[in-house]
């Protein structure tokens, strides 16, 4: 067991893994090994044996995968077992592959969630199987095809990377696995008349207010809007710095006619320049807004209809959609996005008035 005032030492080789060494066992030096690991958002840690009793790192690593694989696919699923032979571990070939990038910190952020579930695992341990039914969990938690299909791209590009490395020999098994299919259709956006109605309904809750006119005005994330300080507004250029977290990067927001006053109140009251504009935290927004919406836009619709409810994401692509109605052209609003593909902002294209018919009139005059 865990001896008071040791310090548990990090695994250089597996995910989760720790151990302390014991000065006073008997032996005189053992190890207490134990494992970590999230399941539902909550950390668990567990003792799982001394060195001395047979117990070593690769056996607590499988012991972690064995865990989590029988938390996260089921009682059936089909759990690795550890054998003594060389292997390239999924974690080492993503490290190798955060290291071949320039921007490491903003690929280690992207690739951590797949790293934690298969990161222990060899890569010909990895199976089609098993990424089959790693798809089916994220579908079955009612994870959008975009999001499902970012996993798969994932798994696929480390797989990619060990085979042109020539680190690994085996085949992909991401080739063999169907994508989810992606449903482009325009999303849920707020016609003016609701914004309208949205705004009055929270007049006298000033900071929901001035995060609502933030989002409608720049079309940024929750976390982005709770992030924006001080410093990152400059009210003579009328410019708003934003950060898009899923990302890493900044990029440029506006300030319109209609937020400027709002704005400028608020920004006088602020003290120092890291000082944030909005101090309720994103998830107390969320706890005090989305109930709002529910209830002016979400009457009757099942809470899993995620195309026609309302959420606080729906902001943005008010944002994105009213842009494109007013005649704003697609490759602007992906840079006021921050989109890093033109897929993602093509939703919006159908919106624009110009359908063409008069670039096509005059064409052979």
């Amino acid at each position: 067991m865990e001896t008071k005032g040791t310090k548990l030492i990090k695994s250089k080789k597996f995910i989760g893994v720790y151990y302390n060494i014991i000065a006073d066992g008997k032996p005189k030096k053992d190890k207490s090994y134990f494992i970590t690991y999230k399941l539902q958002g909550k950390t668990h840690k567990l003792f799982i044996g001394k060195e001395s009793a047979g117990v070593n790192e690769p056996f607590c690593a499988q012991q972690r995968n064995d865990i989590i694989n029988k938390a996260r696919f089921g009682e059936d699923a089909p759990i690795v077992k550890y054998k003594n032979k060389s292997g390239v571990l999924f974690s080492d070939m993503i490290d190798k592959y955060v290291q071949s990038k320039t921007n490491s910190k903003k690929v280690t952020l992207a690739y951590e969630a797949i790293k934690d579930i298969f990161g222990n695992s060899r890569l010909d341990e990895i199976t089609i199987d098993t990424v089959n039914k790693f798809k089916n969990k994220l579908t079955n938690d009612s994870k959008s095809p975009k999001t499902v299909t970012t996993y798969l791209q994932r798994i696929n590009t480390i797989f990619n990377f060990a085979i042109d490395r020539e680190f690994f020999k085996g085949q992909n098994p991401c080739k063999k696995i169907d994508k989810p299919k992606i449903d482009n259709e325009r999303v849920r956006y707020l016609a003016h008349g609701e914004a309208v109605q949205l705004k009055e309904t929270i007049k006298d809750k000033p900071m929901l207010l001035l995060f609502v006119e933030l989002s409608l005005n720049t079309g940024g994330r929750l976390e982005t809007i709770a992030s924006i300080t001080k410093k990152d507004i400059n009210l003579i250029t009328r410019a708003i710095q934003l950060k898009n977290h899923k990302t890493n990067n900044t990029y440029a927001g506006f300030i319109s006619d209609s937020l400027l006053p709002l704005l400028k109140a608020r920004y006088s009251e602020l003290q120092t320049p890291n000082d944030k504009v909005i101090t309720t935290s994103p998830k107390t927004i969320q706890k005090q807004l989305q109930p709002i919406l529910n209830s002016l836009f979400n009457q009757g619709l099942n809470t899993k209809d995620a195309k026609n409810r309302v959420v606080i994401h729906t902001l943005r692509h008010t944002f994105a959609s009213l842009l494109a109605i007013n005649g704003v052209p697609i490759f602007t609003i992906m840079k006021l996005l921050d989109h890093k593909d033109i897929k993602d902002t093509l939703r919006y294209a159908k919106l624009s008035p110009d359908n063409g018919l008069e670039a096509v009139r005059g064409l052979w005059k």
